[in-house]
């Protein structure tokens, strides 16, 4: 039985926690901001990934290329020496080198639209995330006065409930 209890505590302490945090507007508009920070830092990291990734595929275009024309050089060497075979085999490996910097120089253009819409999302939340940290602190003072005020209205209802 010990342990049913302590569940229902833990379960208890938890459900109290989040109505207080619910109950607490400064808490809820501060989680708020801080899972938006999040989000911002996650989107920077995926970008940060996507750029080096865009980078790494452009080496490997320049080394398809470069390897496509050291295989061109080859076929034109083998020709010179009369070895047609060895020639045709040369260029069909220079053909398929080709068409991988042509496929890469393809996936490089993708790269870079995403890359693009990407950091166009990152301003957008960035915008929305000053926007939402000034109308955080913007309701949080309301909140306060609101509660300065009621206080006030309670304290002279208290005093004019006096009679001297």
């Amino acid at each position: 039985m010990g342990l049913i209890d302590r569940i229902q505590r833990v379960v208890s302490a938890n459900l109290n926690s989040f109505m207080s945090t619910a109950n607490d507007p400064e808490k809820l508009l501060e989680a708020i901001v801080m899972e938006m920070h999040d989000n911002l830092l996650q989107l920077r990291q995926a970008i940060a990934q996507a750029i080096a990734m865009q980078k790494r595929t452009e080496r490997q275009v320049v080394q398809a290329q470069s390897t496509a024309e050291e295989w061109y050089r080859r076929a034109q060497m083998a020709l010179q020496q009369g070895n047609d075979m060895l020639a045709r085999d040369a260029l069909t490996k220079r053909r398929f080198y080709q068409q991988t910097a042509t496929t890469l120089s393809n996936q490089i253009e993708q790269q870079k639209t995403v890359v693009a819409q990407m950091k166009k999302d990152m301003r957008t939340l960035e915008l929305k995330m000053t926007e939402v940290k000034s109308k955080k602190d913007m309701y949080i003072a309301r909140a306060r006065s609101a509660k300065a005020s009621y206080k006030m209205q309670e304290m002279l209802s208290g005093v004019s409930n006096l009679k001297y």
